[in-house]
């Protein structure tokens, strides 16, 4: 059993950046005053989506090899 307690906080470290990193995009499309289905309109929020989607991304390959 203890073989995966590195599987399971390298899976619970990488959720909390990731819902870290929504809670940035969130941030953001209040901050520029653009509402949520738009991605689009200005490059900090631009930026933060596609930091968000390219993270999202790559769990899928970053999760079974990460463990």
């Amino acid at each position: 059993m203890q073989a995966y307690y590195s599987v399971a906080i390298t899976t619970l470290i990488a959720g909390i950046v990731y819902f870290g990193m929504a809670l940035t995009v969130a941030r953001a499309h209040s901050k520029t005053g653009i509402l949520a289905p738009a991605m689009t309109g200005d490059a900090y929020l631009e930026r933060c989506v596609r930091a968000h989607t390219n993270t999202l991304e790559w769990m899928p390959i970053f999760l079974p090899v990460g463990g």
